[in-house]
């Protein structure tokens, strides 16, 4: 999604990986025109719990999490597990969220 939000913040929190291209600048119209939030971009990390694709030098933040934008503040931390590999290349990425429970009401007699 790149470093930085320029033009999109509304669903980009400013905290990315990279540099934008058109592959990435498509996603985002397609975030934007559906009124979600890239999760994972809303949290300062350091490099190494940005990247989801590692392979030699080439790095590269190819996973995101998405979330309706009005609905963003449940998600509480989002990051990439630098030692754990889904395959050789691909690292696991966790969003936590704090989802609360409803009280159902006690019926009226």
């Amino acid at each position: 999604m790149g470093k930085t939000s320029d033009g999109y913040e509304r669903v980009h929190g400013g905290y990315g990986f990279g540099e934008r291209n058109v592959a990435r600048e498509t996603i985002l119209e397609f975030v934007m025109t559906y009124d979600l939030a890239i999760a994972n971009t809303y949290f300062k990390k350091r490099e190494e719990h940005l990247t989801t694709f590692k392979s030699g030098l080439n790095r590269s933040q190819i996973d995101f999490f998405l979330t309706w934008r009005l609905e963003r503040s449940i998600c509480k931390d989002c990051k990439v597990i630098p030692g754990e590999s889904l395959t050789t290349q691909h690292r696991l990425m966790v969003l936590y969220v704090r989802i609360e429970r409803w009280k159902r009401k006690k019926p009226r007699n």
